[in-house]
């Protein structure tokens, strides 16, 4: 199984990343292929519970995607987009950011831009990939999360308060969060 991905990796074509940034972002340099394949290959596993099959299905995507994952003892995988000049994010703080969120396939269901609207919350009451990941970077930081389902909706998965579905049970999350300003209790 490793080898026949590596030869289909390899030899495959590649779609280009993922590009959400807002145009006056900085674009990252360029990615050896090469090197990213190696460094992702890694985390592959021949483990066939539900978190090993999820995780690669994120190395999958990232390698897909040509992104420059790195990850967490929890399973959490990220990119640092931005580190943010501002103080460093910790458990319990207030902040304000823009998100937008999508599974691998792309299907979006939620884009804080696109409705005009920040969103408020505070550090510890979000899903747990928000609450690991956001304190890996500052204020004024941006970070990408590719989130296993059991740090996201899990089993359950998302629901409208109408009963609709907005993330299906057992999802691989993406997130795009660019923390705007950490603001004063409430």
């Amino acid at each position: 199984l490793f080898l026949s991905f590596l030869l289909v990796a390899c030899g495959g074509q590649s779609s280009p990343a993922v590009d959400s940034a807002p145009p006056e972002q900085d674009v990252p340099p360029p990615i050896k292929e090469d090197d990213l394949l190696m460094q992702l290959s890694a985390y592959l596993s021949t483990d066939t519970s539900r978190a090993a099959r999820e995780q690669n299905d994120i190395i999958d995507y990232a390698i897909d995607n040509l992104l420059p994952l790195e990850a967490t003892n929890s399973g959490l995988f990220y990119q640092v987009l931005s580190e943010g000049d501002g103080e460093p994010i910790a458990w319990g703080d207030f902040l304000s950011a823009h998100y937008k969120g999508y599974l691998l396939d792309g299907k979006v269901f939620a884009d804080s831009r696109a409705q005009d609207r920040t969103l408020e919350f505070y550090v510890g009451n979000m899903i747990d990939a928000w609450n690991e990941g956001l304190q890996l970077i500052n204020v004024g930081g941006r970070i990408q999360l590719l989130v296993p389902s059991q740090l996201g909706y899990g089993e359950d998965g998302l629901m409208s308060s109408f009963g609709r579905t907005i993330v299906p049970p057992h999802q691989i999350l993406v997130f795009e969060v660019e923390v705007l300003e950490k603001q004063e209790r409430q």
